[in-house]
């Protein structure tokens, strides 16, 4: 039965037990002293977390505790600093020596997102860029095939976070001095996902903004080189060879003393005979379907097109056959001879003329004006008359024109027999 006189009593446990369940309600004071060094006053009896009065001093803390070993210590420390001072300057300190402490201790995720949290919330601090290139190098880490963790445990690499690095530190700095580096090995990440388009327009992006940068020829091989690739997988897209024979040779073009030279040359060795091997393809198919004439035009495209190449060697040898196979006259092409500068010039001007003739509101050519014969015959120039001339009249005056109009007729004609 409760008594009155176990009031207090109940009362004072009830909040001390309250104070242990909740330990974050006080803090032990951590002071540091001379050939002491530091102590915690306050709190009960220890259990309540140890803080500093200032910033300065919580952080000279952490410092000590990472100095003596105390790894763990000192990581709540600086943690402790940025939950109960967030607004001093001793912040940016705090995170980047948390991250580090993560990175000494192969936590490379944590210390990524470790380094980017300074890199957002202190961008102004001289430990920027310091963040910035550690950041970097764990992205590569991962590029390099670091493993995730799982649990705790390294399980499996991923492509897909390295990639998810390199765009986060493009988007933090997007006009660093590894810009181009970290938008490159992006690229090269998106490849590695099978994501060739996204890619592409990665390396297009480095070419646009960097185009004296070194990394831009890095990043022009790597487009021949998606292209290339997918003609080595069996594609025979006009499109895709032509991409990639321009890309290899703007590089070619953009670093003649790239140590890669020699590799893009047979690459384009390589494009060219798949060129070739496409070509022969397509005259063999109209040659198999018995489309002959269409076929030895495409046999002669082949010589034309690739003249030293072994295809060119068989086209010859085949047209040959045609010839015994089929007679002259099955074989005979008549091909249209190359347009001239003039000709071509000539076609698009008749073209013009023609699709502006074709317009609904064409009202047609404007037609200079032009004279009667009458008013183009020159005026005869006037004659002077002597004096004696002019006293005697002309012949033609003594002759008076009749002017008066006929009287109307007022009864109709008689008829006349016939």
């Amino acid at each position: 039965m409760f008594r009155p006189t176990q009031l207090p009593a109940a009362i004072t446990l009830s909040a001390f037990l309250a104070c242990l369940a909740s330990p974050s309600v006080s803090y032990a004071d951590l002071v540091y002293r001379p050939n002491e060094g530091w102590k915690r006053e306050g709190g009960f009896f220890g259990t309540s977390p140890a803080l500093a009065k200032t910033a300065d001093l919580q952080l000279q803390y952490g410092q000590d505790l990472e100095k003596k070993g105390d790894l763990s210590g000192a990581r709540s420390a600086y943690r402790r600093l940025l939950t109960s001072f967030p607004l001093s300057q001793q912040t940016s300190e705090a995170r980047i020596r948390l991250a580090g402490l993560l990175e000494k201790q192969g936590r490379f995720e944590e210390a990524f997102d470790a380094y980017d949290e300074l890199v957002q919330k202190n961008p102004e601090s001289k430990e920027f860029n310091p963040a910035l290139e550690a950041m970097f190098n764990i992205a590569k880490r991962y590029m390099d095939g670091e493993k995730r963790r799982l649990f705790g445990v390294k399980m499996f690499a991923s492509n897909q976070r390295a990639e998810e690095m390199f765009e986060t530190i493009q988007k933090r700095a997007p006009y660093s001095r590894s810009s181009a580096q970290v938008m490159l090995f992006r690229g090269m990440m998106l490849e590695r996902q099978g994501k060739d388009a996204e890619a592409l327009a990665a390396y297009q992006q480095i070419i646009e903004r960097f185009p004296s940068d070194s990394v831009a020829d890095e990043a022009q091989y790597q487009m021949g080189y998606i292209k290339l690739r997918s003609l080595k997988d069996g594609s025979y897209d006009h499109t895709d060879r032509v991409r990639a024979q321009e890309s290899f040779e703007d590089f070619v073009n953009r670093a003649p003393q790239n140590g890669r030279i020699p590799q893009a040359r047979e690459n384009l060795q390589l494009i060219e005979q798949n060129a070739a091997k496409a070509a022969l393809e397509v005259a063999k198919f109209y040659d198999k379907t018995q489309k002959t004439k269409a076929a030895v035009i495409s046999y002669q495209d082949v010589i034309r097109d690739h003249p030293s190449s072994k295809e060119a060697e068989f086209a010859k040898k085949r047209i040959s056959a045609l010839r015994v196979e089929k007679g002259e006259d099955a074989v005979q092409t008549q091909r249209k001879p190359a347009d001239t500068a003039d000709s071509v010039a000539s076609r698009k001007q008749m073209e013009a003329k023609v699709n502006t003739s074709t317009r609904p509101d064409y009202v047609g050519p404007q037609l200079k004006k032009t004279s009667t014969p009458e008013q183009r015959a020159p005026a005869k120039p006037a004659l002077r008359l002597q004096d004696s001339d002019a006293s005697a009249p002309p012949a033609a005056a003594s002759e008076k024109l009749d002017l008066s109009l006929p009287s109307p007729r007022l009864t109709p004609p008689s008829p006349q027999n016939p």
